[in-house]
């Protein structure tokens, strides 16, 4: 064989083998791109998965915040507007000013209450739901206890009258109590000495 064509035959094995070199090389290339651009696809997926967890909670918690706060703004509305109702049934019949009115903010007050309180409902967790939910009674019994003593102020029923108001008391001393109870459990312990 002449030097010629061995150098040709040679130079042809190489040219084969470096395209088929090329032809791997690109495969793999394209395959590990391929791989790296899915890896970063999936990683920016659970990135924003992870994001959207987080302002999901961080939206709960506001909302959540602003729901005590409603319903701790319609308690002190309801408390001022039963005790106005209370003082329009506690004076004479000839000096019942404005019974009209208070009774209008009274029942809307009632209202926002138990809107406030479904809010949180809605909203709460567990330690949050069972509180408002006695407080929640007792409104709805105080508003109840309430309505009967007006009940009994238009018909001039003196008896009926006198037990609904000792009721009407009980009941208000009941608010303070819940109030002091959920206040005293708020208050840090003292650290141990």
């Amino acid at each position: 064989m002449d030097e010629g064509l061995v150098a040709l035959v040679m130079a042809g094995v190489g040219l084969v083998g470096a395209i088929a070199g090329a032809a791997v090389g690109g495969m793999g290339a394209v395959r590990g791109a391929r791989m790296g651009a899915q890896t970063a696809a999936e990683s920016a997926a659970k990135q924003v998965r992870d994001q959207s967890v987080i302002d999901h909670e961080h939206w709960l918690r506001a909302e959540r915040l602003a729901a005590c706060r409603s319903l701790l703004t319609a308690y002190s509305e309801y408390a001022v507007a039963a005790s106005n109702m209370a003082r329009v049934y506690t004076v004479y019949e000839g000096e019942r000013q404005g019974g009209a009115e208070i009774g209008l903010a009274f029942g809307a007050s009632v209202t926002r209450f138990r809107d406030a309180y479904f809010q949180l409902r809605l909203l709460g967790p567990a330690e949050l739901r069972a509180p408002a939910l006695r407080l929640r009674d007792h409104v709805e019994d105080h508003h109840e206890c309430i309505a009967q003593w007006g009940d009994a102020a238009v018909r001039v029923d003196v008896s009926t009258e006198a037990g609904i108001v000792a009721e009407e008391e009980r009941l208000r001393r009941q608010f303070s109590d819940l109030h002091d109870a959920r206040r005293r459990r708020r208050k840090p312990s003292a650290a141990p000495s």
